[in-house]
């Protein structure tokens, strides 16, 4: 087939994306300012904050976040001290006030200093100084158990951000129990090469030929929606079996709107996977920063978090546990094999002297780099 002119154009435009000079610390500034300090970035679930003062902290954009709830409220504030500047909580999640762990320092729900030990005798505070020293404050949102923080205010709202696919976030969030098994992993990739390895099943018969590929058959089916895209590609007959013997024996109720396995990108970074919908596979591949906020170049966190469909009343619990060991296990199997050929890719890329190549069967690569380059203003 020859190409025309306007199909050289986008393949030329498409190959300048996918450059070895567009990744890693030749971008890392642009990404953090343009996409992780602009977007919609996802942080966790809101189970994870229905407790009494729930908190969760994450690094965004290279800014220390903590999302707290006070009462009702879910607010999330640069997660630094205005005193000596130490860091409000210790953990990734919990629940305890907004309070310093340094000097005792307590925030109320505007993120202002509202107890100060020794104020009177030590800084002489009053309510201007106090709210002077209000801790900066982000936006947040959620859809469904989704919740989602934005550092730069403005752009449209967490909705119309995620358009069509905010009805995927709203079935997993209706049809899923908590989650069964989650962690960060540490990969030495870029984070888009990350990305680029769950928007194809291209590498599959290679990399998974007994994990991903004993469970899938078919074609993958693709659509772009905006900035974001879904894919899908049918299950086994025994596949469908095991999953069907599952449902029956932990009395699980699927979502009957996905019945192969589905899976969605929220651009940037946020990629789930629902399994005959009777699983869900919520995955962030986020770049690390170091404590200046500054880009660690190849190095990126996948935060994996795993849940079953809610199960009816009088379930086993002691076989759904077998159940969901069966599942990590697998799941840590197939995470392995990934991160083993993104390091691979990424090491290749640092001596690689032309573009790569996509072919039509990686269209949701292009589609995330049309975007990408969107974005970046490019």
């Amino acid at each position: 087939m020859r190409m025309d002119a306007g199909m050289t154009d986008r393949l030329a435009t498409m190959r300048a994306a996918l450059a070895p000079g567009n990744y890693g610390a030749a971008t890392a500034a642009g990404e953090t300012a343009r996409l992780f300090a602009r977007l919609w970035h996802f942080v966790g679930f809101s189970d994870e904050l229905e407790a009494p003062d729930g908190y969760l902290v994450r690094t965004i954009a290279g800014v220390p976040v903590v999302v707290q709830r006070f009462d009702e409220d879910i607010r999330a504030f640069r997660d630094i001290c205005s005193h000596r500047h130490a860091r409000l909580h210790r953990g990734d999640c919990g629940h305890g006030p907004l309070r310093c762990p340094y000097h005792g320092w307590t925030y109320n729900r505007d993120g202002v200093p509202a107890g100060i030990p020794g104020n009177d005798p030590s800084f002489q505070l009053d309510k201007a100084d106090k709210a002077a020293l209000a801790l900066t404050r982000y936006e947040v949102a959620s859809r469904g158990r989704f919740v989602f923080v934005r550092l730069v205010p403005g752009g449209p709202p967490l909705d119309d951000w995620l358009g069509p696919l905010g009805a995927w976030l709203d079935a997993v969030s209706n049809g899923f129990a908590r989650p069964f098994d989650q962690a960060p992993l540490d990969w030495r990739t870029d984070w888009k090469v990350g990305m680029e390895n769950v928007l194809e099943v291209y590498h599959v018969d290679a990399v998974h030929p007994e994990t991903f590929r004993t469970v899938t058959a078919g074609t993958w089916v693709c659509a772009a929606h905006g900035p974001h895209s879904t894919g899908s590609i049918g299950l086994t007959a025994e596949t469908r079996r095991w999953w069907d013997g599952v449902a029956k024996r932990l009395k699980l109720t699927p979502l009957t709107e996905f019945t192969d396995y589905d899976h969605a990108i929220i651009f940037p970074n946020l990629a789930i996977g629902l399994t005959a919908g009777l699983m869900a596979s919520v995955q962030t591949y986020e770049p690390v920063y170091a404590p200046d906020g500054a880009v660690l170049p190849g190095r990126c966190h996948l935060r994996y978090r795993l849940s079953l469909a809610k199960p009816q009343p009088g379930a086993s619990a002691a076989a759904r546990q077998g159940v969901e060991g069966h599942l990590a296990d697998f799941n840590r199997r197939l995470l392995a094999e990934d991160q083993s050929v993104a390091e691979a890719a990424w090491a290749g890329s640092q001596q690689a002297d032309q573009p790569a190549l996509l072919g039509h069967n990686e269209g949701r690569i292009r589609a995330f780099h049309t975007a990408w380059l969107g974005e970046m203003g490019r």
